[in-house]
């Protein structure tokens, strides 16, 4: 009787493993099986959000289900973030997730609970360079003609893009660097400050490519803050060649990885992954972001932890110069 129960129970264990085994089988070679929710961290209608919409559509028809987007900002981006950390990690739930709520936002407020270690990445996405812009009217045509204005009247206002933001530590390290004493002044956005940037009220702005390609006959751009000169406006040199390198690279820019809850299982994380370089790397996708003033730069998931951990370390010192800015104006 003992033997037959042994039997019994062994005969049933090894159904239980088979059953189980061809459930996850059949889980990955079937995901997606439903719909997937893309989570945007802004309000809709940026141009940021008709890329996300742009991808949504591709990675719909390369995994054969629907991808749709749903904005959820809030908390300078951070509502996001902790909605997905409460969504299940099963590859049903992306995350558009932007450099400034993965990392800026938790460089200042080292409670909002997250850091970018609890999400996988996907890939990146986009890189969209931080420039210095200046309006043709005024007198200088070069960088070096503007610093030594710029130390010669101290006081110039400029548009940060922001109160406390990416652009603004980035800008404010550059000034740090380069010894001007300017003052920022925030907007709600880049876009939002040209009109008194272009009307007089401020003497430089942050600049972005969409900008540039809107005013280009209109303002000149002196640098970006990029290791390297961009493909798209190879004539914009760099502050690095010019000796005035902030040390930032590449977080001198807008960047974003499209990412997951941690610990969703690599079935969907490899199918996910494949679906979105398919897309970035495909001809048709980056014509048409092009044609829509979108810079696409796809990195690969394994770039993940080293762009963040150094833009941990660069734009602490972007939040130091702010705070050194700050101190230069205190009444």
């Amino acid at each position: 009787m003992k033997t037959r129960s042994l039997t019994f129970a062994i005969t049933l264990s090894f159904l239980f493993v088979c059953v189980f085994a061809t459930s996850g089988f059949a889980q990955e070679t079937k995901y997606p099986t439903r719909r997937i929710q893309y989570i945007f961290p802004w309000k809709p209608g940026i141009p940021m959000y008709v890329m996300a919409q742009m991808t949504c559509e591709y990675m719909s028809k390369v995994l054969g289900k629907k991808v749709t987007i749903s904005a959820m900002p809030g908390g300078s981006g951070a509502k996001s973030h902790h909605h997905v950390l409460n969504q299940p990690a099963d590859g049903y739930t992306l995350l558009d997730s932007w450099v400034a709520p993965l990392i800026f936002v938790v460089l200042n407020r080292p409670d909002i609970g997250y850091t970018y270690k609890d999400f996988e990445p996907i890939g990146g996405m986009t890189l969209n360079p931080f420039t210095l812009v200046v309006r043709k009217d005024q007198p200088f045509k070069t960088l070096e003609e503007f610093i030594q204005y710029a130390r010669k009247n101290p006081g110039l206002k400029y548009n940060t893009g922001g109160e406390v933001t990416v652009p603004h530590a980035v800008m404010a390290a550059f000034l740090k660097k380069a010894g001007i004493k300017a003052r920022g002044v925030p907007y709600p956005g880049v876009a939002a400050g040209f009109k008194d940037f272009l009307g007089g009220t401020l003497d430089f702005s942050v600049g972005v490519f969409g900008v540039i390609k809107t005013y280009g006959d209109r303002i000149r751009t002196l640098c970006l803050f990029l290791d390297e000169r961009h493909p798209w406006f190879p004539e914009i040199p760099t502050a690095k060649e010019l000796g005035y390198d902030p040390g930032f690279g590449m977080s001198g820019a807008g960047w974003n990885f499209l990412v997951v809850k941690k610990g969703t299982p690599d079935y969907a994380l490899n199918k996910l992954r494949a679906a979105l370089k398919q897309v970035l790397t495909s001809e048709e996708y980056i014509k048409e972001a092009r044609k829509r003033n979108f810079i696409v730069n796809y990195s690969p998931p394994e770039d993940y932890e080293a762009i963040c951990e150094k833009a941990m370390k660069d734009l602490a010192k972007g939040i130091d110069a702010i705070k050194w800015e700050r101190e230069l104006f205190k009444k």
